[in-house]
């Protein structure tokens, strides 16, 4: 059992390592953001057809909310990796909790003790990362960067809402969505600019679509076979800390004292919403076999 426990964190290792390749390959590609955040999707999206599972998806209009979420999340991610830090562009992106969290107290959901301090220390590091002055930060890009968590939350809260076994075929669906919406409507201009690219852009918009986006969730959906989605939980978040590190390594990138400092308490909140959530569902798994013994 422990190792099948250990595979299974393996794989969703992978999976986060691969997903934070994102913002040195969005950054290496001398297209306009809209353009790579459109291939990126429509590459993915055929990679990951063959999950589809046309009968396990529950078309309605609420799925179809759920994918113009999808399309702005994905499209303002991509744009905030040009416009600011990746830090902050990734940070910004695992404040979900914080968003959901308010919409769960607008609906009269109860109210939950351990989720105050997680989700005030993510709030305090929202709040230092926009004081942020390194070379490459825009307000204009912070404040994107802040949306595509709003945006992630929306995202999740609505596939909650759907349920569906079907997740990866789900998320071939979104990709083809935002590869179709954006392509005719937003691209038609930049899209001659894809055939001036050389063999080594091209490599790095493939990889992007296939390897970064379709092998991360292969890679996750994997490791959920064999480890739980809590553990999965702790260990995802690995993408939003290596992601500055391969463009400070590899590009020189590297943010200011704020915005490593606002990076780090971001980090700190995340950690400690996963640790709480993980204490809390331990505790009442104990709880319930205590009462069935």
């Amino acid at each position: 059992m422990k190792n099948k426990d250990a595979k299974g964190m393996a794989l969703v290792f992978i999976a986060a390592v691969l997903w934070s390749t994102n913002s040195i390959l969005v950054k290496s590609i001398e297209l306009p953001s809209i353009l790579i955040g459109a291939m990126r999707a429509l590459i993915a999206g055929v990679v990951l057809m063959p999950f589809i599972r046309l009968k396990k998806i529950k078309w309605s209009l609420k799925l179809l909310f759920m994918m113009i979420a999808f399309t702005v999340q994905s499209t303002c991610i991509v744009i905030a990796i040009k416009l600011t830090s990746p830090s902050i562009a990734v940070g910004m992106q695992f404040t979900a909790p914080i968003w959901l969290y308010l919409y769960s107290r607008l609906k009269g959901y109860p109210f939950y003790k351990r989720r105050v301090i997680p989700l005030a220390v993510l709030s305090a590091g929202v709040v230092i990362s926009m004081f942020s002055k390194a070379e490459g930060v825009t307000m204009l890009g912070n404040i994107i960067a802040l949306s595509t968590g709003v945006w992630f939350a929306i995202v999740t809260q609505l596939g909650k809402e759907l349920g569906g076994d079907n997740p990866v075929g789900m998320t071939s669906i979104n990709n083809l969505f935002m590869a179709l919406v954006l392509l005719p409507l937003f691209c038609r201009d930049s899209i001659p600019k894809l055939f001036d690219m050389d063999t080594v852009g091209w490599i790095t918009l493939i990889t992007l679509g296939v390897v970064q986006f379709g092998g991360g969730y292969v890679f996750y959906n994997l490791g959920l076979r064999y480890t739980s989605a809590a553990k999965a939980a702790m260990i995802s978040p690995m993408e939003m800390v290596l992601s500055p590190v391969w463009v400070a390594v590899f590009m020189g990138e590297i943010p200011d004292i704020i915005g490593i400092i606002g990076f780090l308490v971001i980090v700190a909140g995340i950690g400690l919403e996963v640790l709480f959530t993980h204490r809390y569902e331990k505790a009442a798994e104990a709880a319930r076999q205590e009462l069935t013994s």
